[in-house]
């Protein structure tokens, strides 16, 4: 395989004036510039792309982290990592998907070395070191999510308390007064998990601003789990006619509890949850949802990076996002 010396051998001319030519960094004559293509195509020469990028520190990549305390991506973030993906490769970008690293100095060596050009961030703790840490540094980076202190940082999220409110607000309008919040598992809510923790406020505006009976509990993210705890929130509230959720996962479960229970879906009960278009319309009656807007948020995630990687100096971009209502089959009027 021809090499760069090979080139400037046949044209007569320097490594250095055929480094310059192919990068474009310094000005070559005309004639130098014809004689180096000449011998280019002559050898059917091509440039190592890897190498050229590293020459200009840019590595054309970027990393796509999430954190360690899930077990695998759900379907939820699978949607994120898609619109992401697409997102890069419009901007002529590779997109890595990487669990995070051990520690904050190997993630910041990542950039230093030319592998990667800067980060995005899923599911961020809300009191996170690493965010300050890399702040400091001068780390480019990007979050799906925010953090307690937002100064400096670049991120793009759902508003997750407006989102659960509103989802009451609805269940209330319909004339729903003893309503059930199933919230993510307890462990996410300790380590800081954004979502979690935003969602959980989101239930205590609600319940205070509609003066509601607290009915609530964790779950894990498995259909079993979430079928055995509506078991035990219906046998210990047998009035509940409605519940909220943003724990996505566990939603076949909690229709068949209902099922089970000889109650009709949304005769007898309503379900409202923070979920995604694609789940709300595959479960039969479809999902009433607080949409989440995972395409965006996955698309607007990396082209923030981008942004900040080509205006150095430009402030940082923030976007909180408003989920929207769509109604669909599992919600209606209280039952008399």
């Amino acid at each position: 395989m021809p090499t760069m010396k090979d080139v400037a051998n046949k044209a007569g001319v320097t490594l250095s004036t055929v480094s310059h030519a192919l990068s474009g960094k310094r000005p070559i004559s005309e004639e130098t510039r014809a004689r180096i293509q000449q011998a280019i195509d002559e050898l059917g020469y091509r440039p190592n792309e890897l190498a050229r990028r590293l020459a200009n520190k840019e590595s054309k990549i970027l990393g796509l982290f999430f954190p360690k305390f899930h077990t695998g991506l759900s379907e939820m973030q699978f949607e994120f990592v898609s619109a992401a993906i697409d997102a890069a490769e419009k901007e002529g970008y590779a997109l890595l998907l990487w669990r995070s690293p051990k520690d904050v100095d190997a993630l910041i060596n990542l950039t230093q070395q030319g592998l990667v050009d800067g980060v995005i961030f899923m599911e961020v703790r809300i009191k996170d070191a690493w965010m300050v840490r890399l702040r400091e540094s001068g780390f480019p980076f990007s979050m799906i999510g925010r953090t307690e202190d937002n100064t400096g940082i670049s991120f793009v999220d759902l508003d997750h308390a407006r989102a659960v409110e509103e989802a009451f607000d609805y269940l209330v309008a319909m004339g729903h007064s003893k309503i059930a919040y199933i919230d993510y598992p307890q462990g996410m809510a300790k380590v800081g998990y954004g979502p979690a923790v935003f969602c959980r406020e989101g239930y205590q505006n609600a319940i205070q601003k509609h003066n509601l009976l607290s009915i609530s509990a964790g779950c894990e993210t498995t259909t079993k789990d979430a079928y055995e705890l509506l078991q035990i929130l219906l046998a210990d509230h047998p009035d509940l006619t409605a519940l909220v959720t943003p724990n996505e996962a566990g939603l076949p479960g909690i229709y068949q509890a209902i099922r089970d229970a000889g109650k009709t879906i949304p005769t007898d009960f309503s379900i409202v949850s923070l979920a995604s278009p694609l789940r709300a319309e595959r479960l039969m009656p479809t999902l009433t949802t607080m949409d989440f807007p995972t395409e965006e948020m996955g698309k607007t995630g990396v082209e923030i990076l981008i942004k900040a990687l080509r205006q150095k100096n430009d402030l940082p971009t923030q976007k909180l996002l408003k989920a929207k209502l769509t109604i669909r089959q599992s919600s209606g009027l209280a039952p008399v």
